[in-house]
């Protein structure tokens, strides 16, 4: 039977040969049809080496392996993107084993682990968080779950050798058609070196503004209360003569005392939290009661057990993140009552402000407004993160997290 397949084989193929070079030109189905023809020569006359189930199986196997060649050529394209990323990203499936986990080899440059070393241990990335970043994680990775938000924060990790790194994160659920938790892919990008520079940046800017409050409340603010003084004495002396001109001397005296506390509120604004482990709960405290008294609004502040902050530069920018939620709060929501909160538990620091106003509006035609970017700026800044809601009946809170030390 061989050599019989062989004898029509080269039949097939002389005459093809022949058609080659006598016929005239052939259009592409006819081409194809001749092609096929060629074709069918060696799929009808099976040898005993291709015949019956042998076939079947070399047939499937292939149509096997060209259904999953695209899928392998896709995960190949995707590692050796990946590990040009100069970041670490990960992958772990919530319905597999950590077999099925992944992290690119990034890890072992960034944190000391390799990537065996790191998957391995299923609980090797939440140990490595930094402590006072721990409770914050949990929280807003709880929330992604729960809400399929993706998650978008920044952590300190701690690397094998006890150094402390700042990871910005990006993570999302992804979900299956019938809507059930698939797997977790995330990435996470060092930006120790960004935070070291914005800290030395805030820092020298916080040192210059309390340079300018202290200028004003010694330099101007003195020399203004002299000239009050000063001004006093003369407008007494005119009165003591019954001279007109003690009126005009009464008024100058009026405008020199209203600059004096210009010059202070001036110094006050650059200069909000005094330098002291309660000048936060201070400082939030005077605010409540000025706006109350400013704008007839009910505005109390709450701290049930105190929480210190040593860090100057974490307690201005957490006021300045009231005074601006505040602000909104009157501005654009209306809102007669405004409660401030601090508290703290576990290496995290919680700053509410949560108002009574018209909260969001319904469809709303702009983007977020410079003042929520900013809020969101000084809670990166401080290693934390802003969360903004609607409450269930009226208003909305502000929520931010952040880390505190463990003497705070």
């Amino acid at each position: 039977m061989t050599l019989d397949f062989l004898t029509q084989a080269k039949s097939k193929r002389d005459d093809a040969q022949t058609i080659a070079v006598v016929s005239p030109p052939v259009n592409l189905s006819e081409a194809e049809r001749a092609l096929q023809e060629l074709a069918d020569v060696f799929l009808k006359q099976q040898s005993p080496l291709i015949s019956g189930t042998s076939f079947d199986f070399a047939e499937k196997a292939e149509s096997k392996l060209a259904a999953e060649a695209p899928l392998l050529n896709m995960e190949a394209k995707y590692r050796a993107l990946v590990e040009q990323i100069p970041a670490v990203v990960f992958m772990a499936y919530l319905d597999k084993g950590i077999g099925e986990a992944y992290v690119s080899p990034q890890i072992e440059a960034a944190l000391g682990f390799s990537q065996s070393e790191w998957l391995e241990d299923p609980v090797r990335w939440y140990q490595q968080i930094h402590p006072d970043d721990k409770m914050r994680w949990s929280v807003e990775a709880a929330e992604m779950f729960l809400t399929g938000k993706p998650l978008r924060s920044s952590y300190r990790v701690m690397a094998r050798d006890g150094r402390v790194l700042w990871f910005q994160c990006e993570a999302k659920m992804i979900r299956r058609d019938d809507g059930r938790p698939w797997f977790i892919h995330g990435v996470g990008f060092d930006i120790t070196e960004r935070k070291g520079l914005e800290e030395a940046i805030l820092e020298i800017s916080a040192k210059e503004q309390r340079r300018i409050a202290q200028d004003l409340h010694d330099g101007l603010g003195q020399h203004l209360t002299g000239i009050a003084f000063m001004s006093k004495v003369l407008q007494e002396k005119l009165s003591d003569r019954s001279l007109p001109e003690a009126v005009e001397a009464a008024k100058i005296v009026q405008m020199v005392n209203q600059a004096i506390d210009n010059t202070r509120q001036l110094a006050r604004g650059l200069h909000p939290v005094a330098v002291e482990p309660q000048g936060l709960m201070s400082a939030l405290k005077k605010w409540a009661s000025e706006v109350e008294e400013l704008f007839h609004i009910g505005c109390t502040f709450h701290c049930d057990t105190p929480l210190y902050i040593h860090d100057g530069n974490l307690a201005t920018h957490l006021y300045r993140i009231a005074q601006e939620a505040v602000n909104n709060a009157i501005r654009h929501g209306k809102a007669r009552n405004i409660v401030i909160c601090l508290s703290g538990k576990i290496g995290t620091g919680i700053l509410t402000i949560q108002d009574d106003g018209e909260g969001f509006p319904v469809n709303p035609a702009n983007q977020p407004g410079v003042g929520l970017s900013i809020m969101n700026y000084r809670a990166d800044m401080v290693g934390g993160s802003l969360k903004v809601h609607p409450n269930e009946n009226r208003g909305i809170t502000v929520t931010c997290m952040f880390p505190a030390r463990s003497g705070e």
